[in-house]
């Protein structure tokens, strides 16, 4: 496939980077702590570390002014145009409601200050910020940057609103510039909606410089309802008329009650100014889906992968963030999988083990790792103008995404635009900073 340089600069339609959000399969968090300690007797080994501070985030920020000629066609690529260019840690200690610890992994990247917005503790469901210190390529996580205590600590939302539904996860975050300031928008869910009939999906934090003492409004209904409850991403402009809207919201299966979720990665496309910087504190957002799934259309109908031969998606599989790539046509979703060797078994023993697993799992346990998922954004162009339907689209490449940590699990992500740097968190990846510390390792790559 042809692989395009591409740097697009779309700073006019966004501030900041918007972000994917990320659940744990099962709600006791040890058992995937476990698997990323198996994965690190054989993980990373050190390459050297390369310090990619000030000076390398300024040669990028440079980068980013190259456009693309607007009279060549847009590039289909390949994962090989994700660089990875260094990596950061977060300290694992307590700040006000959570730590870094056993998070799920949900970022937004705040271009105007070079920080992240990250959830704590699965827990809890806290959000803090923190400065992004000089990155370091090193696949060895002790050589890497720690960033400094947050400049926010945590701070918890969704229950700052009425909430009846009993929403519980952040699903996706995203900062944009309203008409009173930078608000967070921010997905959300319940972990367990046994009925399948939740509708609330998303709130607004209004000043995004005061997680703890910020009006929040909300809760505000996705016409997708668990379809578009994770993660947040920008539509570059070249896009935006074809696909009828400025960002795309999506989600996918990989957590309980499996027929309330799609059974695939999706892109439902929205304007998000609907209610950011909007004098609005509830009710319904339009949605457009160009990009779905269901448990009667899945991406796949193997999902035990009973026949040995379904490497596309499984009961372990989950998407926890997508992007439309500016200058190309393809919109890379990533995420994690599993059982695409040993096939996929409920609660039942896996070879080694003494105990049975908690749901579904593979029946080897090392038969989990990172994916990625690629489309063609004409296929959801052609799903807008009525001549696909949104389950009827297939991705033109997929399979493993090799990251450089101990870790089966991404836990989310956050593109900004203005950079070109696509930030990924890597679940549960720092285990040197105590017995039972378990922070992401914060990943950055460009896109060529």
């Amino acid at each position: 496939m042809e692989k395009q340089v591409v740097r697009l600069v779309v700073a006019a339609l966004l501030s900041g980077a918007l972000v994917a959000g990320c659940e744990s399969e099962h709600e006791q968090p040890m058992e995937p702590v476990e698997e990323a300690d198996a994965g690190a007797d054989t993980g990373a080994q050190d390459t050297g570390a390369q310090d990619v501070g000030e000076e390398g985030d300024a040669q990028a920020d440079t980068g980013a002014d190259t456009v693309p000629d607007a009279s060549e066609e847009p590039a289909l690529l390949d994962i090989s145009a994700l660089k990875f260019v260094g990596a950061f840690r977060v300290p694992a200690g307590e700040f006000s409601d959570s730590s870094m610890n056993y998070s799920e992994g949900p970022i937004a990247y705040d271009a105007r200050d070079h920080s992240v917005y990250l959830v704590g503790h699965s827990h809890h469901q806290a959000i803090a910020q923190f400065a992004v210190p000089d990155l370091v390529d090193s696949t060895t996580v002790t050589d890497l940057q720690m960033a400094a205590d947050p400049t926010q600590p945590f701070a918890k939302v969704l229950d700052r609103i009425d909430n009846p539904q009993g929403i519980n996860r952040v699903g996706g975050m995203a900062l944009l510039e309203g008409a009173n300031g930078v608000e967070l928008l921010v997905n959300a869910y319940e972990y367990y909606d046994a009925p399948g009939d939740n509708t609330h999906t998303t709130l607004v934090v209004r000043d995004a410089s005061d997680l703890a003492g910020s009006a929040v409004d909300g809760y505000f209904e996705m016409e997708g309802r668990a379809h578009t409850s994770g993660w947040i991403s920008p539509i570059p402009a070249q896009w935006q008329d074809a696909l009828g809207g400025t960002h795309i919201t999506g989600s996918s299966s990989g957590q309980p009650i499996i027929s309330r979720l799609s059974v695939g990665p999706t892109a439902f496309v929205f304007d998000p100014f609907d209610i950011v910087g909007a004098d609005v504190s509830d009710g319904a957002v339009d949605t457009q889906a160009v990009l779905d799934f269901s448990l009667g259309n899945p991406l796949s109908d193997d999902l035990s992968n009973d026949s040995g031969e379904n490497d596309l998606w499984t009961h372990l599989t989950r998407a926890t963030y997508g992007f439309i790539a500016p200058g190309s046509r393809t919109y890379i979703t990533l995420g994690h999988s599993g059982g695409h060797n040993s096939g996929v078994c409920y609660k039942c023993v896996q070879e080694g083990k003494e105990q049975a697993c908690g749901g579904y799992c593979a029946r080897q346990p090392d038969d989990n790792y990172t994916y990625y998922w690629l489309w063609d954004v004409e296929d959801l162009v052609a799903v807008k103008e009525g001549s696909m339907q949104p389950h009827e689209v297939r991705p033109y490449d997929y399979g493993e995404f090799e990251i450089p940590f101990a870790t089966n699990s991404l836990g989310g992500g956050s593109y900004d635009p203005a950079s070109n740097r696509l930030y990924l968190t890597a679940k549960a990846a720092d285990r040197d900073q105590g017995q039972y510390s378990n922070p992401p390792v914060i990943m950055v790559y460009e896109v060529e």
